[in-house]
């Protein structure tokens, strides 16, 4: 029976080349959450650089939406599996926060650190 349940529709022609092995396909963001989602008072959130840089620096909610964006049109696969196809995200390139931030040479990983004690690395 589990089996039954864990199959996955056949990966189509055009999906084959870009679905990793093990993967599935979704067409909706699988909740990988645990514990409330917390609310955001954009008047105290912040977006902080520190540790092995040239230049810590803090920006406000406002100081961060004025930096450059960028728009990419991607599929995303996921560690735990799925995959979802054609997505648009926008955002601040990393490249723009590592340009200000300058990494030290001895600098050799970027953990993020957000709410509720959430940690993943980049």
């Amino acid at each position: 029976m589990l089996d039954r349940l864990r199959s996955r529709p056949a990966l189509s022609d055009d999906q084959k080349g870009r679905v990793p092995p093990g993967q599935y396909v979704t067409q909706k963001w699988p909740v990988l959450h645990y514990g409330s989602v917390p609310s955001v008072d954009l008047a105290t959130w912040d977006f902080r650089v520190w540790g092995d840089v040239e230049e810590p620096f803090t920006f406000s909610w406002e100081e961060f939406r004025q930096m450059p964006r960028k728009s990419i049109h991607r599929d995303i696969h996921c560690v735990t599996r799925w995959t979802r196809l054609d997505m648009d995200f926008e955002g601040v390139p990393i490249q723009h926060i590592l340009e200000r931030a300058r990494p030290k040479p001895s600098a050799r990983f970027v953990v993020e650190h957000a709410e509720q004690g959430y940690t993943t690395n980049l």
